[in-house]
């Protein structure tokens, strides 16, 4: 592998050397892509390519949207770690370049370059600076098949339909526990108090409980205009004032609203307090939503009372809820906070096969987001967003449920909204044995979590760096030491080729014994992924084949769509079925 190459301004090519590299305002860092091999980081982006070399990365504007970080590593053995909270302006690959360029745009910027000799020591160098890992969860929330309203009732739930959701829930024999209320459960956004439709949420929440559930709310730090209590917290400098007076006023998908500046001590004594009188009605966690450079005020009308920077906000956010419940929330924001208390979450993820925010980018940004230092990661909710983007698309197929199923069953943490139970029985009791193969792994997953060293979700070649191939496979990732995954991401797919790392492994549906390299044409029906087991970990072994024998391989039918239920945002509250 050649040295990796950089050029700063107009200056000639150079071999990177030196710990750090200090880039002026407006001075662009270019970086010969070929030099460096294969590259990963960089976060979300809504067309997700892994390595990112493979496709192009524009961002203009590159601050804190969904889970993102300044960071890009090679497979030479080279992290680079852009330290800084300011806007950015970043492309990769920008029409065919073959280049990374990074340019500061408003004040000086300090890269922080971290090298190995493979790419995991150079990558455990920079979280060691990062501050990962973050506190493994209670082990009750690995194997937990969260349920959240979302997709099911978007932004029209009531205290009643909470209730049969979670009856439905326990009827099915779900391994939940934990319920996520989300859109509209306030009376108005940033109320942070039930509406009118939750009678009584106390009794509510009792009841719930009973039922053996946690229950988190969705929150944001967004008061919108017409909240009641918006005037008295605008004047009390709870939320980020105007240099014109007032509160600074911005536009998000509920309306036009101002933030709870958690910069100051108002904002966050604020919140904290609305936060915790619900966890004194029994609310456990919460759901973050904000936190993204977008959804702020403009910063030439916003007057903070710290301001901590494009992308500061967000972990100023997290910073509060770790204290206020540690481990008992989850976001799909983050910047710079991979030493958090939370749990992360991939943002919302359409209904269909492809790269574009599709089943393939779950797997290649948990990729991207896991090697950033976020790997205690849950992916969006199984099968994607259904029909609250766009309410005239097709609901999913019963193949593509299976297939998501089955990819985030094997994900630290998985998640449902749209009820399983909307599709034919066959195909709900193989979601339902996929949630239980989840739940199989809390041994596994809590041993591993425990003390890590080394992401817990990682793609192949962490594990063995000095194997050329693995570093370019986009559709295969290790679940701990112990589990490789190659799951299905196209339709009608009923095999793959696989390629395991070296050492012996275990055809976890079989008890086929494998070595390492490529098996060519492994049979993968549906359901049916390919998942494989160190031989050495005979226990795992057993334990997942006592789960995976329930399941009938192949019994789903590329092209069926079994499902009725609407998911689009405009049903009325009294609809039911």
């Amino acid at each position: 592998m050649n040295p990796l190459r950089i050029r700063i301004g107009a200056d000639p090519w150079q071999t990177l050397a030196g710990p750090v590299i200090e880039i002026p305002a407006g001075t662009t860092l270019t970086v010969d892509l070929a030099s460096g091999g294969h590259w990963y980081g960089h976060g979300f982006s809504h067309i997700q390519p892994y390595p990112l070399e493979t496709g192009t990365v524009v961002n203009p504007t590159f601050a804190v949207n969904n889970i993102q970080s300044p960071v890009w590593m090679c497979s030479a053995g080279s992290v680079l770690f852009a330290d800084t909270t300011a806007v950015l302006a970043v492309s990769l690959n920008e029409a065919g370049s073959g280049e990374l360029r990074v340019t500061p745009v408003n004040e000086p910027l300090t890269v922080r370059v971290f090298t190995g000799r493979t790419l995991p020591e150079a990558h455990a160098a920079f979280l060691r600076h990062v501050g990962w890992p973050n506190a493994s969860p209670d082990t009750r929330v690995f194997g937990d098949a969260l349920f959240c309203t979302w997709t099911q009732y978007p932004r029209c739930i009531t205290q009643a339909r909470v209730l049969d959701m979670a009856r439905q829930i326990r009827a099915h024999d779900y391994p939940c526990s934990t319920l996520i209320l989300d859109d509209r459960w306030e009376s108005c956004f940033g109320e942070l108090e039930f509406s009118r439709d939750f009678p009584d949420p106390r009794t509510m929440l009792d009841e719930l409980h009973a039922l053996g559930f946690a229950v988190w709310l969705w929150v944001t730090p967004f008061v919108n205009q017409e909240s009641a209590n918006f005037p008295e917290l605008a004047r009390q400098r709870v939320l980020v004032q105007s240099r014109a007076g007032g509160a600074a006023l911005f536009r998000w998908w509920g309306g036009t609203a101002g933030l709870v500046d958690v910069t100051s001590p108002a904002g966050r004594d604020w919140l904290r307090g609305k936060l915790a009188g619900l966890q004194r009605i029994g609310v456990a966690g919460f759901k973050i939503d904000g936190g993204d450079f977008k959804y702020q005020p403009a910063p030439a009308d916003a007057l903070w009372h710290a301001d901590r920077g494009a992308s500061g906000y967000s972990d100023a956010l997290l910073e509060l809820f770790e204290n206020q419940a540690p481990n008992a929330c989850e976001t799909r924001t983050a910047w710079s906070s991979q030493r958090r208390a939370i749990l992360w979450r991939e943002g919302g993820k359409d209904s269909h096969w492809g790269l574009a925010n599709g089943l393939k980018a779950l797997v290649t940004l948990g990729l991207h987001c896991s090697l950033l230092g976020y790997d205690l990661l849950m992916p969006d909710m199984v099968p994607g967003r259904v029909q609250t983007m766009v309410a005239d698309l097709p609901l999913p197929t019963d193949e593509l449920l299976v297939r998501w199923t089955e990819v985030s069953a094997f994900f630290p943490f998985l998640q449902f909204s749209y009820f399983p139970w909307n599709y034919a029985t066959d195909t709900e009791q193989v979601v339902r044995q996929l949630a239980k193969v989840h739940q199989a792994l809390v041994p596994y997953l809590t041993a591993a979590a425990r003390n890590r060293t080394r992401p817990l979700l990682r793609p192949l070649w962490y594990d063995a760096p000095d194997v050329p191939e693995l570093y370019g496979i986009a559709d295969e990732f290790a679940l701990g030491p112990d589990l490789i995954i190659a799951p299905v991401l196209d339709p009608a797919a009923n095999a793959r080729d696989v390629v395991l790392p070296p050492g012996r492994w275990v055809d976890a549906w079989m008890g086929t014994k494998l070595a390492g390299g490529l098996q060519p044409g492994f049979p993968a029906p549906c359901p049916g992924i390919p998942v494989f087991v160190r031989a050495e970990n005979s226990e795992l072994c057993d334990q997942l084949a006592a789960v995976l024998r329930s399941i009938q391989r192949g019994s789903i039918t590329s092209g069926r769509c079994t499902a009725t239920w609407r998911a689009g945002l405009n049903r009325d509250l009294n609809v039911t079925g």
